[in-house]
């Protein structure tokens, strides 16, 4: 009986740190994609035209395919698609009740917001 309980115990242990890394992940892909839209968006701003080659490799790292004639706006657009993909992504235990911390977080980001 005990080492049901502790396989079990184990089991939610790793499949909370898997959902955690995930989140993590995704956090991370967003503010690195934001990060090049900064630098897109200041690049547009500036009049440039030329992309330079440390955020052609970040975008290339999430498969933003970057070819000369495309405009600035144009690589804006291609980096806001590459977002939705880490976006309104659905919570893995679709009938979780979220935990008083995660309220307080979401409120108040939307009271900042």
């Amino acid at each position: 009986m005990y080492e049901t309980i502790q396989t079990e115990t184990q089991r939610l242990h790793l499949t909370d740190i898997v959902s955690k890394a995930k989140s993590a992940e995704r956090k991370l892909s967003l503010y690195a994609l934001d990060n090049i839209l900064w630098s897109l968006e200041d690049l547009n701003l500036n009049d440039r035209t030329t992309v330079p080659d440390d955020v052609v490799e970040q975008m290339r790292a999430f498969g933003i395919r970057y070819e000369p004639p495309i405009a600035i706006p144009d690589l804006i657009e291609l980096v806001f698609t590459a977002q939705e993909r880490f976006m309104n992504v659905e919570p893995e235990e679709v009938n979780r009740v979220p935990t008083l911390e995660e309220l307080e977080a979401y409120f108040e980001e939307t009271r900042v917001a």
